[in-house]
């Protein structure tokens, strides 16, 4: 079945779905004109459809914005950027010459790392790049804040014709969340995963996931990322292959094995409803019999109203086919 359960990434390459968001603020200077001035970003952790998010201006940058929490510089053409970290914020400074082109700062704390460096099978991104395909150069800064189950963020951050943030990508603990360009289509994606069901319905490590492709989606607004489902979307699973998983299901089931339902059921669930089948998801749920859904199990209500919370459920509720009502009507997770 489609990448199926062996993709569940273990407990130290956690969480994309996390809540809380940092504050930036940035002050562009051109000249001895100086403007505070506010702008979009992509807020994968906003409420569902909630794609952009205003950023409001913090106050003064210059507190880290100093040599003594300077920690690594690179340059892009004639723009020198540099990045500051203190244990309560960090700062990214674009300059050209003796011009500040921008400031701005991140709360939060932890270490800014500028560029895509690459190791493993995360490729080398060279910085300039033009990661959104708008025709300009970007930069991709991330940010670990560190904490156990915590936080991973990913800035796109356009240097031209004006150095500005594009975009804003919350991973958590996800620490193989990251930018590739395809193979065919030589466009560049941003490869994360949906961890909305952490700790559902039992365990972490029982949880589902899913891997998901991201591209850049150029609008008026200054574009968003949005789900590739098109690089996403696989051949419906041979009958030998959905007669294995359904087995798998059914077996933890008859064991009443709580902690193994999360992967053996709902992953499979998952699976079929982000790589285009979501029509086959719900007979999947009616092939495993009704005593899946009862206690001690969680039932399909259950698991649709966690799927509502989805950072991409904006992109992704469209999709369904003709969802059962139990999940159609289910209200997204604590909401009445």
């Amino acid at each position: 079945m489609a990448r199926g359960l062996a993709k569940v990434r273990g407990e130290s390459a956690i969480l994309v779905a996390h809540a809380g968001a940092s504050i930036m603020s940035w002050q562009i200077q051109t000249g001895t004109r100086r403007r505070w001035a506010t702008a979009f970003a992509v807020a994968l952790m906003a409420a569902p459809g909630e794609l952009f998010a205003q950023q409001q201006p913090s106050g003064d940058t210059a507190p880290v914005c100093t040599a003594q929490y300077l920690n690594s510089t690179v340059t892009v053409g004639q723009l020198k950027i540099s990045a500051f970290s203190s244990e309560t914020a960090d700062c990214l400074q674009v300059t050209s010459g003796t011009k500040v082109m921008y400031r701005g700062t991140i709360g939060g704390g932890g270490r800014l790392t500028l560029g895509q460096t690459g190791s493993g099978d995360i490729p080398q991104i060279a910085n300039g790049a033009d990661v959104t395909g708008r025709g300009h150069p970007d930069l991709i800064v991330s940010q670990f804040t560190g904490g156990g189950h915590c936080c991973t963020l990913h800035y796109v951050y356009e240097l031209a014709p004006e150095v500005r943030l594009v975009a804003r990508l919350n991973d958590a603990d996800d620490d193989i969340a990251h930018f590739a360009r395809d193979g065919k289509d030589r466009k560049y994606y941003y490869y994360t995963a949906d961890w909305t069901f952490r700790y559902w319905p039992t365990c972490f490590a029982c949880s589902p996931s899913e891997d998901v492709i991201l591209r850049f989606v150029d609008d008026a607004n200054g574009g968003a990322y949005h789900v590739a489902f098109d690089k996403m979307q696989t051949p419906a699973p041979k009958q030998a292959a959905w007669n294995k998983e359904l087995s798998t299901a059914q077996k933890a089931v008859h064991d009443g094995a709580v902690d193994e339902i999360g992967h053996a059921m709902w992953g499979v669930v998952l699976d079929l409803i982000y790589t285009g089948h979501s029509d086959l998801a719900w007979k999947f749920v009616d092939a495993v019999g009704p005593e899946a859904q009862q206690k001690p199990f969680a039932s399909l209500e259950d698991f649709c109203s966690l799927l509502k919370k989805s950072p991409y459920w904006a992109d992704l509720g469209p999709t369904l086919k003709d969802p059962p009502a139990a999940c159609a009507y289910a209200p997204p997770a604590g909401t009445k």
